[in-house]
C-alpha cells in the first residue's frame, strides 16, 4: 500500500554489487526528500530488507540474506487482525508443491477482492515460487455475461475458421497466463458449460481451443476466482470441489474498529497526495464514515472521500490544509456520534505506523514466559514477566497516543479500571495495553485455558476486572481480547486486593446511579471492593436479574455475599439469584454512598460475615435482610480450631488442583458446631467431605475427615474414594502432597511472613512441652503438628494485625485452671513480641486440649 517504501527497497536492490549508497544519494536519486528516504530506510532495516553500515555518513545496501522472506501483507491493512488467518490460509496454497493450489475468494462488492488477488500474484513471485515476470491477467466474467461463447473463445482461444469473423487463430487467456496467475473476477456469471471445461482443465492441465477437439493445449495456470454471491448457490458442485482454498474477505463495517480507522487514514492520505495538500478531517466525519453501513463498502467510502474532499477543496483551494467537515460530508442518516478524534496527513511526509519487527522478539519473549506461568506458577515467575510486559513501553512511538483508536481505550482505562474499580495508581500501564491491544497480541488458545484457571483461583478479583475493561472495549479479535484479559490480570494484580473473601454487588435505577456510588466507595478504600450494575427506570427486572446470575457465576460466594438495592423487586431478585450463590447473603435495601462505604470498609478489613450481618440493621435503621445459604456447587468443608484464617489459608492452597465444578469452603470451628448440635443436616446435601484439625466424636450426617488423617494410610484411601468420581489417581496424589506439605513444620515456615520460623517453631515447642508437663500428656505428632500450625500463626497474626476483641470467661473449675495456666504459660511470649493473648484465643487453645485433659481425670 506504501509505493514511495517499495519504490526504495526496489531501487536498493537492483544496484549492482550491492553497492553501498548514502541517504543524500538515495534522496536525490528517487527524487524525494531525504527526511521520506530516511523514515523507510529505518524501517526496511528493521524487517531486515536493508542492512545499514555504520559510519559517517551512514551508508545502506540490500541485505541479500534475508530479502526472500519479507512479509508481502505487511502492508495489508489487517494483516495483524482481522486478515491473519485468510493471509495465512493464502500463504499456504501459493506455497503448496508443486504449483500451488487454487484459491476462491468471496465478500461484497468493495471488500477488495481485486486487490488481495493482486496481492496473491506478488507473493508467489516475492517467495519465487513463480517468474518475476509470469503474467498476471484478470478477467471479469461480468462483462461478457450474456455471450457465453466470447467468454469461452476468450479463456480457451480458437483457431482460424472457429466461427464466423475467426479469420485467424488466437491464444486464450489460459496459455497467455501460462507459468503465472489468471484471476477471474465475478466467476459466477461463467456459464456451466464454461465451468466445465474449466474444472476439466484444472484436472488435466490441458485444454482445447474452439474448433479444435483434436490437439490439446498444455499451460501451467495458477487460478483465482472471486465471488460476491454464495459460491454453493452459483457454482457447480464439480467446479467447486477442484478450489480447495475459500476465503472470505468481510463488509467494512464488520472489520475490527483500529482496522477501520487505518483505512480511512490511507485513503486520506490518497486524496492529499492527489491534490497535493495536508488534509484535516473533523473528528464529527470521522465518526460518520467509521459507522457507514453500504452495499459498495471501501469503494463506496472511496467514492464518499473523494466527493467530499473535492466539495471541501472547492471551498478552500487556496488554504495550505484543507478542512473536511460535516458540511462537505454528502451524507444523510448520520450514526450517533463516536469520539475517535480527528484525522491528520500530510503527503510530504510517509503514513505512521507499527514497526513490528521491533518488538517481535519482546512480544515472543512475553508469549512464552505466559506459558511458562501456566506450566509453574511462582511469584518470581510472575514478576518477571510482570517487568517483561512493562518493558515494552520503549517501544509505544508518540504517535501511537495521538491516535483516536487510543483515546477511546485511554478514557475506558480511566473510567473503568482507575474510577470504577478504584485502582488509580494504574495509568502508567495503559500505554502497553494499549499497544498490545493494537497490535493484536495473542497466545495459544491452550495456554489461555490453563491460564484463565489458574487466574481464576489466584487472582480472581484482578482477573474480573479485566474482564470487565475488555468487555467494554471494542473488541478486535476475539483470541486477542483473552490474551489481554490475561495480562492486564497479571498486572493488576500488585494492585487488587485478593485477600478481602466476600464480594459485594450494588444494583440502583437510573442511567450510573449504582456505577457513581460505586466508584465513589471504590476510590475512596483504593481498591476493588463493590460491583455495580445500573438499572434503567424503563427497564424490568428480568434483564438485571439474568445480568446479576452472570455476574455472580463467575465470583466465588462461598465466603458470603452482599446484594445492596436501591428499592423494589428485592424478594424476587434474591429467589431468582440465590440458586447461584454458595454461600450466606445479607440484602441491604436502601443504596447510599454512605452505607456502601461503611460496608466496604469493614469487607476490606474482613470482618466475620455473621458480625456484618448482625450489625447491619441496628447500625443503619434500613431494611435488612440475611439469608443463611447453602452451597449449590459440589464442595470440601474446611473447618480449622484455630481459626477462619487457617482455613482459607488451606482452602486456598488445595483449590488450584480440584476440579473447577468443586468449591472449597472455609468455615470456623464454631459454626461447624451449631451446624452439628441442630443437626442441620440438609446444609451439607452438595459436601463431598468435611475436613477439620479436630476430630468430630458425635454422630453426623456427612462424611469427615481429620486433616491429620491424611498421615495415615486410612486417611488417604478415604481421601482416594471420596475424591474418585471428580479426578484422577494422579491428581489425587497432587492433592494430598500438598496438603501434607502444608501441615508439616516446612509447611509452617513457608506459611510465616515475618517471624523467624527456627526461632518461633522453638518456642511453640516449648509451649507444648509445659502443656504436656502440666497435664501428665504425651501427645502424638498428629495433635502436635496441629497445635505447631495453630500456635505459630497466632503469634504472628496478633503481630500484624488487629483482631476484633470477642469476651469469653471460663465456665468450670477446668476451664478457669486451663486459662490461668495458659496465661502464665504464654507470658515469656507475650514481652518478646509484645502482644497480648486474649481470653477467647486462649479458649481455641483449650478446644484443642479438651478430649486430652479430660481423658485423664
Amino acid at each position: 500500500m506504501d509505493k514511495a517504501r517499495d519504490q526504495v527497497l526496489a531501487y536498493i536492490n537492483q544496484l549492482k554489487n550491492d553497492q553501498p549508497l548514502t541517504t543524500s544519494q538515495l534522496a536525490s536519486d528517487l527524487n524525494l526528500s531525504r527526511s521520506v528516504i530516511s523514515h523507510y530506510l529505518n524501517d526496511l532495516a528493521s524487517d531486515g530488507e536493508v542492512q545499514k553500515i555504520a559510519g559517517r555518513p551512514v551508508r545502506w545496501q540490500r541485505n541479500s540474506t534475508t530479502i526472500l522472506n519479507r512479509n508481502t501483507f505487511k502492508n495489508f491493512i489487517g494483516y495483524r487482525g482481522s486478515m491473519r488467518h485468510v493471509i495465512s490460509q493464502i500463504s499456504a496454497a501459493v506455497l503448496y508443491p508443486p504449483d500451488g493450489l487454487n484459491i476462491l475468494i468471496t465478500g461484497h462488492s468493495g471488500v477488495g477482492k481485486s486487490y488481495l488477488a493482486s496481492k496473491i500474484a506478488k507473493l508467489a513471485k516475492d517467495k519465487k515460487v513463480i517468474k518475476a515476470d509470469a503474467p498476471y491477467i484478470v478477467l471479469n466474467c461480468a462483462d461478457y455475461a450474456n455471450n457465453p461463447e466470447l467468454v469461452s473463445s476468450m479463456l480457451f482461444g480458437y483457431v482460424k475458421g472457429a466461427y464466423t469473423g475467426a479469420d485467424e487463430s488466437k491464444d486464450g487467456l489460459l496459455k497467455q497466463a501460462n507459468g503465472g496467475y489468471l484471476f477471474l473476477d465475478e466467476v459466477h456469471r461463467l456459464s456451466s458449460e464454461n465451468q466445465e471445461k474449466l474444472f476439466s482443465f484444472i484436472d488435466s492441465g490441458e485444454f482445447y481451443a474452439m474448433g479444435d477437439n483434436v490437439k490439446p493445449i498444455k499451460s501451467k495456470v495458477r487460478l483465482i476466482l472471486a465471488t460476491t454471491e454464495d459460491p454453493e448457490k452459483v457454482l457447480l458442485t464439480t467446479f467447486l470441489r477442484r478450489i480447495p482454498v475459500h476465503v472470505n474477505l468481510p463488509d467494512f463495517i464488520k472489520r475490527p474498529i483500529d482496522e477501520r480507522l487505518e483505512l480511512l487514514r490511507y485513503l486520506f492520505y490518497q486524496e492529499a497526495q492527489t491534490i497535493n495538500k495536508k488534509i484535516e478531517v473533523d473528528k464529527y466525519v470521522v465518526s460518520a464514515l467509521l459507522q457507514i453501513k453500504h452495499t459498495g463498502n471501501i469503494g463506496y467510502l472511496k467514492n464518499v472521500i473523494q466527493v467530499s474532499c473535492a466539495a471541501a477543496y472547492n471551498e478552500q483551494a487556496m488554504s495550505d490544509v484543507i478542512r473536511l467537515e460535516m458540511s462537505n460530508l454528502m451524507l444523510t442518516d448520520l450514526p450517533r456520534f463516536e469520539d475517535y478524534s480527528s484525522i491528520f496527513v500530510d503527503p510530504q511526509k510517509p503514513l505512521e505506523r507499527h514497526q513490528s519487527s521491533l518488538i517481535q522478539r519482546s512480544l515472543k519473549d512475553i508469549e512464552n514466559q505466559l506459558e511458562g506461568l501456566q506450566e509453574n506458577y511462582s511469584h518470581d515467575a510472575a514478576i518477571k514477566c510482570k517487568l517483561a510486559i512493562q518493558g515494552l513501553k520503549q517501544f509505544v512511538p508518540e504517535w501511537v497516543l495521538k491516535s483516536g483508536l487510543h483515546l477511546q481505550h485511554q478514557g475506558l482505562f480511566n473510567k473503568v479500571v482507575q474510577k470504577q474499580f478504584g485502582l488509580g495508581q494504574t495509568g502508567y500501564l495503559e500505554p502497553v495495553l494499549y499497544l498490545l491491544y493494537s497490535y493484536h497480541f495473542e497466545i495459544d488458545e491452550k495456554i489461555i485455558q490453563l491460564l484463565n484457571e489458574k487466574f481464576s483461583n489466584l487472582i480472581p478479583r484482578a482477573l474480573h476486572v479485566a474482564r470487565t475493561f475488555y468487555k467494554k472495549l471494542p473488541q478486535l479479535t476475539e483470541k486477542s481480547d483473552q490474551s489481554l484479559i490475561l495480562i492486564l490480570a497479571l498486572l493488576l494484580s500488585d494492585h487488587v486486593d485478593e485477600n478481602i473473601q466476600l464480594r459485594g454487588l450494588m444494583v440502583a435505577h437510573g442511567h450510573s446511579t449504582a456505577t457513581s456510588i460505586q466508584t465513589v466507595v471504590n476510590s475512596l478504600c483504593g481498591t476493588y471492593i463493590f460491583d455495580a450494575i445500573d438499572m434503567p427506570v424503563d427497564t424490568g427486572v428480568e434483564p438485571i436479574i439474568e445480568e446479576t446470575k452472570k455476574l455472580i457465576s463467575s465470583f466465588n460466594t462461598t465466603n458470603g455475599f452482599i446484594l445492596m438495592v436501591d428499592m423494589g423487586s428485592l424478594s424476587q431478585l434474591y429467589s431468582e439469584i440465590s440458586s447461584h450463590l454458595d454461600g450466606d447473603l445479607l440484602v441491604v435495601n436502601n443504596l447510599t454512598t454512605l452505607t456502601a462505604l461503611d460496608l466496604a470498609l469493614k469487607m476490606q478489613q474482613n470482618q466475620p460475615f455473621k458480625q456484618i450481618a448482625q450489625n447491619a440493621e441496628s447500625e443503619y435503621g434500613i431494611e435488612v435482610q440475611y439469608y443463611e445459604g447453602f452451597s449449590q456447587s459440589p464442595n470440601i468443608l474446611i473447618s480449622c480450631i484455630s481459626g477462619l484464617g487457617i482455613a482459607e489459608t488451606v482452602s486456598k492452597i488445595i483449590q488450584p488442583f480440584l476440579p473447577s465444578q468443586i468449591k472449597v469452603i472455609p468455615g470456623d470451628y464454631a459454626s461447624l458446631k451449631e451446624k452439628i448440635k441442630s443437626q442441620d443436616w440438609s446444609y451439607f446435601d452438595r459436601t463431598l467431605f468435611v475436613l477439620t484439625t479436630l476430630d468430630i466424636l458425635e454422630p453426623v450426617g456427612f462424611k469427615h475427615m481429620n486433616l491429620y488423617s491424611l498421615l495415615d494410610t486410612s486417611g488417604e484411601n478415604n481421601l482416594k474414594k471420596w475424591l474418585a468420581p471428580y479426578m484422577t489417581s494422579q491428581e489425587i496424589e497432587t492433592f494430598s502432597q500438598q496438603i501434607l506439605r502444608f501441615f508439616s513444620k516446612e509447611g509452617i515456615s513457608e506459611r510465616l511472613s515475618f517471624l523467624n520460623p527456627d526461632v518461633v517453631i522453638r518456642q511453640v515447642e516449648e509451649i507444648n512441652s509445659k502443656y504436656e508437663s502440666y497435664y501428665g500428656l504425651n501427645l502424638d505428632g498428629k495433635v502436635k503438628l496441629n497445635l505447631y500450625m495453630h500456635i505459630a500463626l497466632m503469634i504472628e497474626r496478633l503481630m500484624v494485625q488487629k483482631t476484633a476483641e470477642i469476651k469469653v470467661e471460663p465456665k468450670t473449675e477446668q476451664e478457669k485452671d486451663f486459662f490461668n495456666i495458659s496465661h502464665s504459660i504464654f507470658q515469656p511470649v507475650e514481652m518478646k513480641y509484645n502482644i497480648k493473648i486474649s481470653n477467647y484465643e486462649i479458649s481455641l487453645l483449650y478446644e484443642l486440649f479438651r478430649q486430652f485433659i479430660e481423658a485423664k481425670l
